[in-house]
């Protein structure tokens, strides 16, 4: 076989063999990468069995999890039948245990990464039933993958094992050393039969030897089926207790008084007695480990190494769904994308910059995409001493692009020593295959979207209904479009009535296909606060989004304003002083913390705070629109005039500082220039949307009270996004006591006995 060409694939070496056949490393003459080719020998007789085959590769193909070698086709090629797949490089666990046993630090890393894996497969109905160390391999950087699946079973269908392997003619299926009870009595087997498998394992790596080593069959059997094992610390007295424990109830008899499931089994291996173990291949202790222990990083822009100044949406969009993996972790403090980006391109050194973020370590690297194949470079340095603690590359089909990100994410959270929990693990690794150009839109319209700019969200929203069009079940593409839509009717780029909907829609959709993820949420309660005035249902979706990740950025942002359109000022700060702490260069989450003592009717703190986020970007148009109203309410009428024009001549096309200038000049007593400006504004209403509230602040500006009024009735009944603040503006205070006033307040629902209610 070696130096044969089968198909496309050129034989380079034998890798191994097993029961079904021959294992080879082999060359992809048309995708020029190495692959392994398993060429299945014919069973007795000659005959190929080819339904086994297709089954195998049917079964591989459901599973998409890192710890699990991928089948990339199978074909048949001058009288062969082979699966194609992935090659994976290192040492099978078999090998390694020929050197003896291994210590417990590393039992628990491989048993908790082989029982993730197992999690992944019996998630998908699938029982492995031939789990042993000749079917694991382990990776030069220690990571686990779970090899031949050629005598898997779908555990729902109830069906009885069969009796041969091909290869032991009357044995059962599988490794007689590593089977279950059941399994040997031919019985239905479920994943609770791996996990007695997995337990053989384990008691292999920490002793040395199997629990039950009878030459003969037949003593085997009875032993396995009748003799109780001796405890695992027997034979090696330095495992601890708990563990030792813990692999006797993998070995139970009885498939009932094992443990419920691998996510179970890999969450007791990683928080035994002594604390948790992180997984990760096992390194001496030393006196520096304990500051190898990292709690917040931050991740900087990806180097786009394509060639290509087009694809730099791309690297950023990696950026920022590595970010959001990491994020997910609570043990974690991830700085969010916005803070990193300020970052992006410059040659700021690495402990200046942890220092600007508040973190301990920085992850920086490289994407390149070719074709449809994406290799991610990443490297860990821990900022403290500017040390280099780990660098790793990974390569996919950009169909698998989801997985390989969570494959960093989690590499990462290994190095540094974070635990994840059994629910962390099962988010990360719960990742669909995505359609190439649907993402690629879809990175394009988050791209164009952060902008921020009505251009950039015109943009947005072309990509993403490009994205939806070509998969209508990717839920982040409805999610982005619903973030788009919500900038429109935010920032007036278009009427309410016509974006919100438009978003709610759109939201509504992303979270029918996938509610596992806090961002729709996020959006959503933005869209009831915002678009519908529904103060429960906005509070109600926050708490959801945050049971799903207690540290979004853009929930704790957004509930800061909730919370400040409710009066609710003191908790309101706090929230958006989380959201700082999370992303502390984010210009829009600083100048929200400005922006609510400016509603708590703290304009020195105000004012102050809104400097120092303009010492970040001295033109950052929100920015200078907020610390006008600041000095405008402190009597600081030329400062305020003079921040508004600054915003003005930044974003001329918005209109809201041109109300809210018009506001200043009309408070100050320069009404010439007030009505110089309203009339502006009302003229330009015959062509754009302009805001019904930002019309009436003028108004009350002008000592018109019944204009005012009248234009705020009319606010309500257009669904004017600003109203959800007219309960703290100080802009309205001229109009509290007036009985219209009061009533707008009732219907919105923002008079002080609903709040109340709604808080109760």
């Amino acid at each position: 076989m070696i130096g044969r060409t089968i198909s496309r694939y050129r034989v380079l070496e034998r890798l191994g063999s097993g029961g079904m056949g021959e294992v080879y490393r082999a060359h992809d003459e048309r995708l020029e990468r190495d692959v392994a080719l398993k060429v299945i020998r014919p069973a007795a007789g000659g005959r190929l069995d080819r339904d086994r085959i297709r089954a195998e590769a049917r079964t591989l193909s459901q599973l998409n999890h890192p710890g699990i070698s991928a089948v990339y086709d199978v074909e048949s090629s001058d009288g062969l039948e082979f699966l194609v797949l992935e090659l994976v490089e290192g040492e099978t666990l078999d090998a390694i245990l020929a050197r003896g046993p291994l210590p417990e630090a590393r039992v628990r890393d491989y048993g908790a990464q082989i029982a993730s894996a197992l999690a992944a497969a019996h998630e998908r109905g699938i029982v492995h039933r031939d789990l042993k160390p000749a079917n694991v391999m382990i990776s030069p950087s220690g990571r686990v993958k779970l090899l031949d699946f050629g005598l898997a079973q779908n555990c729902g269908t109830n069906a009885a094992a069969e009796t041969t392997d091909g290869s032991d003619a009357g044995l059962l299926v599988g490794t007689l050393a590593y089977m279950s009870p059941e399994q040997m009595l031919g019985r239905p087997v479920d994943g609770r039969s791996d996990l007695y498998s997995l337990g053989v394992a384990l008691y292999e790596m920490a002793t040395g030897r199997r629990p039950f080593e009878a030459e003969l069959a037949t003593a085997l059997i009875n032993d396995a089926l009748n003799t109780a094992p001796r405890a695992p610390r027997e034979w090696a007295p330095a495992l601890s207790d708990d563990l030792s424990k813990f692999i006797l109830t993998l070995l139970d008899k009885d498939p009932g008084r094992r443990p419920d499931s691998a996510a179970a089994v890999a969450s007791a291996l990683l928080d035994g007695a002594g604390g948790a173990i992180a997984p990760g291949p096992a390194r001496p202790a030393d006196a520096g480990d304990a500051a190898r222990t990292i709690r917040s990083l931050a991740v900087l822009p990806l180097t786009n190494l394509s060639g290509d100044a087009e694809q730099e949406f791309f690297a950023d969009g990696m950026t920022e769904e590595l970010i959001l993996n990491l994020a997910k972790l609570q043990a974690l403090r991830v700085v969010s994308r916005t803070s990193v980006m300020q970052f992006k391109g410059g040659r700021t050194a690495v402990p200046a910059i942890a220092r600007a973020l508040g973190v301990e370590a920085i992850v920086e690297g490289a994407v390149i995409r070719v074709g449809d194949r994406v290799r991610i470079t990443a490297q860990l340095i821990d900022a403290r001493d500017d040390r280099h603690l780990w660098a790793q590359s990974y390569e996919r089909d950009l169909r698998d692009v989801l997985a390989l990100q969570s494959e960093v994410a989690r590499a990462i959270a290994e190095e540094i020593r974070v635990q994840i929990l059994p629910l962390e693990q099962v988010r990360l690794e719960r990742v669909r295959r995505v359609d190439p150009v649907a993402y690629e839109e879809y990175l394009r319209g988050r791209f164009h979207w952060n902008r921020r700019t009505e251009e950039g969200a015109r943009k947005a929203l072309e990509c993403f209904e490009r994205s939806i069009a070509r998969d209508p079940e990717y839920a982040p593409a409805y999610a982005g479009l619903a973030d788009a839509y919500d900038t429109m009717g935010n920032y007036d780029y278009l009427p309410p009535h016509e974006a919100f909907p438009r978003a709610e829609a759109a939201v509504t959709r992303a979270l029918a296909l996938d509610d596992s993820s806090a961002e729709p949420h996020v959006s959503l309660a933005s869209l009831r606060f915002n678009a519908r005035w529904d103060w429960e249902g906005s509070l109600a979706s926050f708490r959801r989004a945050f049971a799903l990740d207690p540290k979004s950025v853009a929930g704790h942002h957004w509930y800061s304003d909730l919370l400040s359109a409710l009066g609710r000022g003191e908790e309101a700060i706090a929230e958006a002083r989380l959201a700082q702490s999370l992303d502390p260069l984010s210009l829009i989450v600083n100048t929200s913390v400005g922006l609510h003592l400016f509603y708590g009717r703290r304009n020195e703190e105000a004012i102050e705070a809104h400097r120092r986020t303009l010492e970040l970007d001295p033109s950052f148009a929100p920015a200078l629109r907020s610390l006008g109203g600041a000095l405008e309410q402190a009597g600081r009428y030329d400062e305020a005039i003079a921040a508004y024009e600054r915003a003005h001549a930044i974003l001329p096309g918005e209109l809201s500082a041109h109300a809210l200038l018009a506001h200043a000049y009309a408070v100050s007593g320069r009404e010439g220039k007030a009505r110089e400006l309203l009339a502006e504004m009302i003229e330009a209403a015959g062509t754009r949307y302009v805001a019904p509230y930002a019309l009436a602040a003028i108004r009350v500006g002008l000592g018109e009270r019944d204009a005012a009024l009248e234009l705020l009735d009319r606010a309500w009944r257009g669904h004017d996004r600003g109203m959800a603040w007219l309960k703290v503006s100080p802009r309205f205070d001229p109009l509290r006591a007036h009985p219209s006033f009061q009533e707008i307040l009732r219907r919105l629902r923002l008079d002080d006995e609903s709040i109340e209610d709604l808080f109760r």
